[in-house]
């Protein structure tokens, strides 16, 4: 049955005194509400963007990512029917999961121009920690109305019990005889119910690894001695990222200041025939540290191959238009201990 929230006040005289609701003008009031401070549907999420267009036309009311880099599309009900609000936010949602980093990057740095931010300084004061490498590895959907009707939750329900990652707040308008006014919401599906059913569904997100579960990795794949080769040579002036399953990365300042990834050993990718995987974004490495892309690629195998753009999750609009990459595998030590004491040369150790 659809939820409602009633509401007393415990007078002085400790009696109780039902606190009225009007109701209010979804349209005109809550989703300002919801935009200076979104805690009031989850305190883990950070708005990236409010009326995102996208490329079919419509328009995100709001567009969040949650601390794991994860969109979430929130859509007001806006007086639809339950199929048109429903449809509406899938439709959304459709769009959003494709989003590339670049284009994610684009949508926030163009709010937060107007707040004096980027994504990556909101996102380090928002959550403590820096913006992960990759974004939008999972997304969700969740729908705001001020009362919902029983059709809207049997859809969303059945919905959720097929793993969709669907959900729905209802936020209730209170106003006491003072005048002063209140709000309550309410989730259909309680958010960690709703959690636990889509990733039952979906590709669950591994946590990141530690160093010992990725050199038991390495050397589950007969990689090992190159891994620990290379992890014991990296040089300083390069900050490690946040390891993610299978994969470590250097991680370089770009113009602006900001730590982004340079270099991926892709562990899970590699195997004793071929040797360790390895990706790298040469713009990063040419622009921070002004080396020609001779010097690049004389670091690396001699087996090496060129990498596309869109195989850089995290590729920014600047770096495709100069774009230089490159992947291959490392098959001996002295090809590690060779691009390792490049990068030492490179960084002034």
């Amino acid at each position: 049955m659809p939820q409602q929230v009633r509401m007393w006040e415990v007078t002085p005289q400790d009696s109780l005194v039902e606190i009225a609701s009007p109701g209010i003008d979804l349209e005109d009031r809550l989703e300002d509400w919801l935009e200076s401070d979104i805690s009031m549907l989850d305190p883990n999420l950070l708005v990236i963007g409010r009326q995102v267009r996208t490329d079919f036309g419509g328009e995100i009311d709001l567009l969040c990512l949650d601390s794991a880099g994860d969109l979430v599309v929130v859509e007001l009900k806006r007086g639809q029917t339950p199929r048109e609000v429903t449809t509406q936010a899938l439709d959304y949602a459709s769009w959003a999961k494709e989003l590339s980093f670049a284009r994610i990057l684009e949508i926030a740095d163009g709010y937060l121009t107007h707040r004096a931010s980027s994504l990556e300084a909101a996102f380090a004061t928002k959550f403590r920690q820096p913006l992960p490498d990759i974004l939008n590895e999972s997304h969700s959907s969740l729908i705001v109305a001020e009362s919902m009707d029983a059709a809207t939750e049997r859809i969303v329900r059945y919905l959720s019990d097929l793993h969709v990652p669907i959900n729905v707040a209802t936020v209730q308008h209170f106003r006491r005889n003072d005048g002063r006014e209140m709000l309550a919401q309410v989730f259909l599906v309680e958010p960690e119910v709703a959690q636990v059913k889509a990733q039952s569904g979906a590709r669950s997100k591994r946590p990141s690894m530690t160093v010992g579960q990725l050199i038991a990795m390495a050397e589950e794949k007969g990689v090992g001695d190159l891994y620990t080769r290379f992890s014991n040579n990296t040089p300083g002036g390069m900050s490690p990222a946040a390891l993610r399953p299978g994969r470590r990365s250097l991680r370089v300042t770009n113009l602006a200041g900001s730590w982004v990834s340079a270099f991926f050993v892709e562990v899970h990718r590699s195997d004793a025939n071929r040797g360790l995987n390895f990706r790298l974004n040469g713009i990063r490495l040419m622009n921070r540290f002004g080396i020609p892309q001779e010097q690049v690629e004389a670091l690396l195998p001699d087996d090496w191959d060129k990498m596309d753009p869109s195989d850089w999750q995290q590729a920014s609009d600047e770096e495709i238009d100069h774009w230089v990459g490159y992947q291959g595998y490392f098959l001996t030590g002295e090809e590690v201990d060779k691009f390792t004491d490049g990068l030492r040369a490179i960084v002034g150790q």
